[in-house]
């Protein structure tokens, strides 16, 4: 369950970055097949992620229950990264943009996202104990791969 939400909010992320990038380029659906591709290239990943993981019947059960522990801070720092995330499209799709209004904003939304990612790594470091170094190894493989993938992202956009 935490596994798949994580990665379900990790797909949304990206490909929320990746539809902001193509909306603002001039080259209408030709700049979105770059994008279609890295999106489908990522979850293509993540599903041989899954599968390759092999996590056992009790490997799940231990991390459902650190995830289970964890809810109510979870929900406590998601609530406001989807608040200051909405308030940050408000400010930026104004009729009459502000500068101002806008950078803070993205600051608080940077400060939501940092407080996620303090309880992100919390509880990252509960379950690293419940997986095997071998499966920890292709985790930090997929995160390298998916670097290097929007890393390959913004390089075609960058030359289109």
């Amino acid at each position: 369950m935490g596994r798949r939400t994580i990665a379900s909010l990790g797909v949304v992320g990206l490909a929320l970055c990746g539809l902001g990038a193509a909306a603002a380029s001039p080259h209408g659906d030709e700049a979105l097949r770059p994008l279609r591709s890295f999106i489908q290239g990522q979850v293509g990943r993540l599903m041989t992620l899954r599968s390759e993981l092999d996590v056992t019947a009790e490997q799940r059960d231990a991390i459902r229950k650190i995830v289970e522990s964890h809810r109510s801070e979870i929900v406590a720092v998601a609530k406001p990264i989807v608040e200051k995330k909405r308030a940050l499209r408000e400010a930026t799709l104004a009729k009459e943009p502000n500068d101002a209004a806008i950078r803070t904003a993205a600051n608080d939304l940077g400060k939501a996202i940092g407080d996620a990612a303090v309880l992100a790594s919390k509880v990252k470091g509960e379950v690293a104990k419940v997986l095997t170094p071998e499966q920890i190894q292709k985790v930090e493989s997929f995160r390298d791969q998916s670097d290097s993938a929007v890393d390959g992202l913004i390089q075609k956009f960058a030359k289109q």
